[in-house]
C-alpha cells in the first residue's frame, strides 16, 4: 500500500489516504501472461525487446514521478506540521505566561515563548524553498499576512500576562486571538490539502500510465503469438523482472504503512478490513485477526451514566457521503482502560468499492496538559479568592477597633472639653481619619488586584466636581504658601457621565502629592476636552520633581522615588498604584513627566460621554436630623468599646438601648416583643450576624410575627458583601467606622413612625459676607462657644500685634519684615473667612516682596481700617 501522512505531533492530525501501487488482481494477472505466453508461444525476439522497453520505461517513469511527488509533498507535509506544533507550543506558553503567579517562572517561560517563534521562523523559511505551485504560494502569502497580523496579539497577551493583567489578557485574546489562531490553522490545514491533493493526482497519473503500459503489452503480446517460439524464453526473462520489480514497489509501501505509529484502519461498510501493527499496540490486541472480528462500536469506551454521545456510525456514514470526517472519541483498550483518540476519516476506492482509511492518533498526553492547564487556572483563581477572603477578614479586624476609637474620639470633641483636652481629641481623631486613609487605600489596592472593583456610572457637573476638589486642598497650599490654580477652559461642558467618585479620588491623590513634594511656587489642575468625548486632565507642580531612574516604577505598588521619601514625606506608596489601575479601569491612561528640582506634570486621559442634567427630587423636611421617642434598640455587638459607642449615639437620639454580647444572646433576648430594631455586627462568637438573622427570620416565619427592621453593621468593606447580608434577611447595610448621620438616617427610613424632627437651635446673627464667616468658626470649633470666643480675641489681640511690627517695619524700611507680617495676617484671616482683610494683606505681602514701598504703605493703610471695622464685628457677635 501507498501511504503517507503527516509528522508526528502536528495540530491537526491529517494524513494522507492510502493508495494501492498494484491491486492484487492486476498482479496475478501479470504473472500468468508471462506463464502463458512462455508455455504456449515464442515471441520474436524484437518485439519482446519492444515490449520490455516500453514497459519498464513507463512503470520506471511512473515509479519516479511517484517517488518525487511522495518525497517532495513529505518535506512539505512535515515542515507544515512543525509549523502547526510550533503554533499551538507558542499558545500554551503563552497561556502559562497568562496564568503564572511566579515571576521567576514567567520570565523562563517568555524565553521559551521567544524561542518557539525563532523556530516557527526557521520552519517558514525551509518551507520557502520547497513551495512550487501559484497555489501553495497564494496560502503561505496568506499564513505570513496572519502571522504578522497575529504577532502583536501575541505579544500583547504575553505582556499583559508578565504585567498580572490575567484578566485583560484573557480579553484580548477571546476577543481577537482566538479567531486569528483558527484562521492560521486553517490555511495551514488549506496547505496541507494541497499536499495531499498533489498525492492523489500522481497517484492517478501512476494508474493511468500503469493502465496504458498493460494494454500495449497485451496488444504487443498477441502479436508475438506469430513468431511464440522464438521470443517465449525472453518473454518468460523480461516478465519476471517487472514482477519482480512490482514486488519491491509493493514492499517498499508495505513497510511505510506497517511500521507507522499512528494507527492505520482499512475498513469498509461491514467492517474493518486491514490494520498495521500499531493500531494492534495501541488496543492492546494480540492479532490482526482478532481485531478484524471487532466492530467500530466495540472499541468505543463506556460512558457515565446519563451521558449521550453521538453514535460512531455518524461520522463513518460522513466520512462516506463527504470523503472525509474527524473528531476525537473515547476508545477502550482490551484491558478496558480508555484514553482519548483523535480519528481521520478518509473515502478512497479499493477494487472499485468504496473504504475508509482510518488514522488513529491517542492523545492523552495533550489531554493531560490540557487539564493541568485547566487545574492551574483553577487554582490561581482560588488563590485570588483566598486572597480576597483574607482582605476581608483583615478589613473586618482593623475597622472594628477604628470604629470605637474614631466614635468615641466623635462623642468626646461634642462634649465639654478644656482647650488642652480638644487639643489632645482633635488629634485622636485626625490620626484616626490618616489611618483609615491608609486603610482604605491597601484595600482599594487589594480590590483592584482581585478584580472585585467596579466602577459606576452617574451624572456629574465636571466643572463643579473640579471646584470642590481644588477647595478641599486649598487650605493646605495656602498653609504652604502656594499658588493653587484650576484652569477651566470656556467650551468645558458642564454634565458628563462616569465615575465621579473614582475620578475625584485619582485627582485628589495627584493633588496631595504635589502639595506633598512641593515647597515653593505654584500647583495646577488643568483640563482639557479631545476628540472621542475624552478628556485630558494635568496636575502639574514646581516641586522636588522625580529622578529618571525612578519613573519606570513610580506607578509600582509600595513603590517611591527612594526610601528617604516615605521617612520624610510618609504615605504607604499605593497612591499612584491605585490611581494607575483606576486609570486602566475607566478605559484610560495615566502618565507623568518629570525632572528633578524643576516639578512634575501627571497627564490623566479617562472617557466621560456626555450627558444632560439630571432632574434635581423636590426636598422634603427641614433637613434637621430625626430624634426618636418611645423606640427600643438591641445592639448586637461583641466588641465593649463598639458597645459604649453605639449606645452614647443612640441615646442622644432619645432611644433606648439594650446589649446583646453576640448573635445567639440577640436571638434569645428577642423572644420578648419590646425590640424595635436590630443594629446586628456581623461578625460575633457563637452565632454570627448572618446566622442570627436568619434564625429570627426563620422565626418569624413559623410564628406569623411582623417582620423586625436589622441593620448589619459590619467592618466587611469587600463587594458583594452587602448581597450577602440582603439575601441573609437584613433591611440595611451599614460600614465601620460607623457616620452618626448615617446611622440616624437610616433608623429614620426604617422607623418613620417613631422619628421626630428635632426643632433646629436658634441662630446666631450672620456676620455681613464680607467681614467674617462666623458658620465656618463654627464648624472649626464644633460649636464649643468657649472656643469660639477665645479663638476670635486671639485673632483681635495678634492682628493687633502684627499691625504694630508692620507699620514698624514699613516705618524703617525694612519691606522683607512687612512681608511676613502681611503673610501671617493673611494666614489668621484665611481661617476666620475674613475675605476682605485676607485680600488685602496678600496684596501688601506682594507689593512687600517686589519691593514697592509706596503701594505697600497705601494697602497697610487699607488694612488698619478694615481690621478696625472687623474688630467692630467681632465685638457684636454672641456665641
Amino acid at each position: 500500500m501507498c501511504y503517507f501522512r503527516d509528522p508526528p505531533g502536528s495540530l491537526s492530525s491529517v494524513c494522507r489516504p492510502v493508495q494501492p501501487a498494484m491491486p492484487v488482481r492486476e498482479r496475478f494477472l501479470t504473472r500468468r501472461l508471462a506463464l502463458t505466453i512462455g508455455a504456449g508461444f515464442a515471441l520474436s525476439l524484437l518485439l519482446m525487446v519492444a515490449v520490455s522497453v516500453v514497459g519498464l520505461r513507463e512503470l520506471s517513469a511512473a515509479d519516479a514521478r511517484l517517488s518525487g511527488i511522495v518525497k517532495e509533498n513529505s518535506v512539505k507535509g512535515q515542515i507544515a506540521g512543525e509549523l502547526r506544533d510550533l503554533l499551538r507550543a507558542r499558545v500554551i506558553s503563552m497561556l502559562s505566561i497568562v496564568v503564572m503567579n511566579d515571576p521567576f517562572e514567567k520570565d523562563r517561560e517568555m524565553l521559551h515563548f521567544y524561542a518557539l517563534g525563532e523556530a516557527y521562523q526557521k520552519s517558514r523559511i525551509r518551507l520557502d524553498s520547497q513551495v512550487t505551485s501559484a497555489e501553495e504560494k497564494a496560502v503561505l502569502e496568506r499564513i505570513d499576512t496572519l502571522t504578522k497580523a497575529n504577532q502583536p496579539l501575541m505579544l500583547e497577551t504575553v505582556d499583559l500576562g508578565m504585567e498580572g493583567y490575567t484578566f485583560l489578557a484573557f480579553d484580548v485574546l477571546q476577543k481577537k486571538g482566538i479567531a486569528l489562531q483558527r484562521q492560521l490553522v486553517e490555511e495551514l490545514d488549506r496547505l496541507v490539502n494541497i499536499q495531499q491533493d498533489a498525492i492523489k493526482e500522481a497517484a492517478r497519473q501512476a494508474a493511468d500510465a500503469y493502465f496504458k503500459t498493460r494494454l500495449l503489452m497485451l496488444a504487443l503480446g498477441a502479436a508475438s503469438a506469430v513468431i511464440a517460439v522464438i521470443g517465449a524464453l525472453f518473454v518468460l526473462q523480461r516478465t519476471s523482472l517487472i514482477a519482480a520489480d512490482s514486488e519491491r514497489e509493493r514492499t517498499r509501501f508495505q513497510t511505510l504503512f506497517e511500521t507507522n505509529t499512528d494507527g492505520i484502519v482499512i475498513m469498509d461498510r461491514n467492517g474493518f478490513v486491514q490494520c498495521n501493527p500499531a493500531t494492534l499496540r495501541m488496543f492492546g490486541i494480540a492479532s490482526q485477526a482478532e481485531f478484524l472480528r471487532l466492530r467500530p462500536e466495540d472499541m468505543a469506551a463506556p460512558v457515565a451514566a446519563g451521558a449521550e454521545r453521538l453514535s460512531i456510525r455518524a461520522f463513518i456514514d460522513e466520512a462516506f457521503a463527504q470523503g472525509h470526517a474527524a473528531f476525537e472519541w473515547p476508545c477502550r483498550r482490551a484491558d478496558g482502560n480508555a484514553f482519548s483518540a483523535q480519528i481521520n476519516l478518509h473515502a478512497m476506492p479499493l477494487d472499485g468499492r468504496p473504504h475508509l482509511q482510518c488514522i488513529i492518533r491517542d492523545i492523552t498526553p495533550q489531554k493531560e496538559a490540557e487539564q493541568a492547564l485547566k487545574t492551574a487556572h483553577a487554582e490561581a483563581l482560588a488563590a485570588a479568592e483566598m486572597k480576597s477572603q483574607f482582605v476581608a477578614n483583615v478589613s473586618h479586624e482593623i475597622r472594628t477597633p477604628m470604629n470605637g476609637i474614631m466614635g468615641m474620639a466623635h462623642l468626646l470633641l461634642g462634649s465639654e472639653l478644656t482647650a488642652r483636652q480638644r487639643e489632645y481629641a482633635e488629634a485622636v481623631d485626625n490620626s484616626a481619619k490618616a489611618l483609615m486613609r491608609i486603610i482604605n487605600d491597601l484595600l482599594d489596592f487589594s480590590k483592584i488586584e482581585a478584580g472585585r472593583l467596579s466602577l459606576e456610572e452617574v451624572v456629574f457637573d465636571l466643572p463643579e466636581t473640579l471646584r470642590e476638589i481644588m477647595a478641599f486642598y486649598r487650605p493646605r497650599a495656602e498653609e504652604k504658601d502656594l499658588a493653587f490654580r484650576l484652569d477651566l477652559p470656556d467650551d468645558l461642558p458642564t454634565w458628563v457621565r462616569g465615575d465621579s467618585l473614582r475620578l475625584r479620588q485619582m485627582l485628589l491623590n495627584l493633588l496631595d502629592n504635589a502639595i506633598k513634594f512641593t515647597e515653593r511656587g505654584e500647583i495646577r489642575l488643568g483640563v482639557e476636552r479631545r476628540p472621542g468625548n475624552r478628556y485630558h486632565f494635568m496636575v502639574a507642580d514646581t516641586g522636588i520633581g522625580i529622578a529618571p531612574s525612578a519613573l519606570p516604577h513610580i506607578f509600582s505598588a509600595f513603590s517611591q522615588a527612594d526610601g528617604s521619601i516615605s521617612r520624610q514625606f510618609g504615605g504607604t506608596g499605593l497612591g499612584l498604584a491605585i490611581c494607575k489601575q483606576l486609570s486602566a479601569l475607566m478605559r484610560g491612561s495615566l502618565t507623568v513627566q518629570s525632572r528633578p528640582g524643576e516639578g512634575s506634570v501627571f497627564e490623566l486621559d479617562v472617557p466621560l460621554p456626555p450627558a444632560e442634567q439630571p432632574v434635581e427630587p423636590e426636598a422634603t423636611g427641614s433637613g434637621q436630623a430625626p430624634s426618636f421617642r418611645a423606640t427600643h434598640i438591641l445592639v448586637a455587638e461583641d466588641n465593649p468599646i463598639n458597645q459604649k459607642l453605639l449606645q452614647f449615639m443612640l441615646e442622644n437620639m432619645g432611644l433606648r438601648v439594650s446589649i446583646a454580647g453576640d448573635g445567639k444572646a440577640a436571638y434569645a433576648r428577642l423572644a420578648d416583643d419590646d425590640i424595635d430594631l436590630v443594629l446586628m455586627d456581623c461578625q460575633m462568637p457563637e452565632w454570627d450576624g448572618i446566622t442570627a438573622t436568619r434564625a429570627i427570620r426563620r422565626r418569624e416565619r413559623e410564628t406569623a410575627r411582623p417582620r423586625l427592621p436589622i441593620v448589619a453593621l459590619t467592618a466587611n468593606a469587600m463587594q458583594g458583601f452587602e448581597q450577602v447580608c440582603q439575601e441573609a434577611g437584613m433591611d440595611a447595610y451599614l460600614t465601620k467606622p460607623l457616620d452618626e448621620n448615617k446611622l440616624s438616617a437610616c433608623l429614620g427610613r426604617l422607623l418613620p413612625e417613631r422619628s421626630v424632627e428635632t426643632p433646629p437651635e436658634p441662630a446666631a446673627p450672620a456676620a455681613p459676607p464680607e467681614v467674617i464667616d462666623i458658620d465656618k468658626i463654627r464648624r472649626l470649633c464644633r460649636g464649643n462657644a468657649g472656643q469660639i470666643r477665645e479663638m476670635l480675641d486671639l485673632f483681635v489681640t495678634s492682628t493687633e500685634q502684627l499691625l504694630g511690627e508692620l507699620a514698624a517695619a514699613l516705618a524703617a524700611d525694612d519691606l522683607g519684615k512687612a512681608a511676613r507680617m502681611a503673610h501671617q495676617i493673611k494666614g489668621a484671616a484665611v481661617y476666620l473667612g475674613a475675605a476682605t482683610t485676607t485680600e488685602l494683606a496678600s496684596r501688601l505681602d506682594r507689593a512687600a516682596k517686589a519691593g514697592d514701598a509706596a503701594q505697600a504703605a497705601t494697602l497697610a493703610r487699607e488694612l488698619e481700617a478694615d481690621f478696625t471695622r472687623l474688630r467692630d464685628h467681632i465685638a457684636t457677635i454672641v456665641v
